[in-house]
């Protein structure tokens, strides 16, 4: 099993990219983020690793700024995306806030101290979309969603919810590949729980895939 610092390396990069290669899973993402927000404001995606949201709205014509603490993610998004809105930073330095606060599982709203700290960085509002970690119904994850919810209604703010799934499956070349991943995704739960997801394909290429249909939940939170 491995031990690590962060969820990001040069291997886990790597699949990040095959999936999203092969995937709608962050435009269909992004069609859910835009009805919560309006072009002439200004956005920054905190934690932003490989910034495909980011770049999608950037496209979009959203202004966006997007901050990462690893290099490593940061210098792959700008060599994808040929756009200048990725910074390598801790965005809780920066002194001006942003109309919208945009984190994609990012932080830890379900402790108080973070969630205000996320607040007080936001101008207007908080959009946040955190992984009920349960695509597969293991217990081992647990769904935090409903304590964020109690978290920012004890605030006595104006929030909406929303609750959705979508598919993010992660091609790859053997078996012996899909344990490598799976001990590294799900690092802490048993690699076994998660290996009948695995299925054959007909993909030369990649010949297995897993399928994972992440379920999330998004957050709107009124600051003002």
């Amino acid at each position: 099993m491995h031990t690590r610092v962060g969820w990001w390396s040069e291997q886990s990069i790597l699949w990040y990219e095959r999936a999203s290669s092969r995937s709608d899973f962050h435009e269909r993402l992004v069609d859910l983020i835009v009805p919560c927000l309006e072009k002439n404001e200004t956005i920054i995606e905190a934690g932003c690793g490989l910034g495909y949201e980011a770049e999608i709205l950037k496209r979009r014509g959203y202004i966006i700024q997007a901050y990462d603490l690893s290099k490593d993610v940061i210098d792959a998004a700008k060599r994808r995306s040929q756009l200048d809105i990725f910074h390598c930073k801790d965005f809780y330095q920066l002194e001006e806030k942003p109309d919208t606060l945009l984190c994609i599982n990012f932080g830890h709203m379900d402790r108080q101290s973070d969630l205000a700290q996320m607040l007080c960085h936001a101008g207007r509002k908080l959009v946040c979309i955190v992984s009920k970690h349960s695509a597969h119904g293991l217990e081992t994850r647990r769904d935090r969603s409903d304590l964020i919810e109690s978290l920012v209604r004890e605030k006595g703010l104006g929030y909406e919810r929303k609750d959705f799934s979508l598919s993010f499956d992660q091609p790859l070349k053997s078996m012996e590949e899909a344990r490598s991943f799976l001990d590294w995704t799900y690092l802490g739960d048993s690699t076994e729980s998660y290996l009948e997801f695995v299925e054959k394909t007909e993909d030369r290429d990649y010949p297995y895939i897993f399928r994972n249909k992440k379920k999330m939940t998004q957050f709107v939170v009124n600051v003002e």
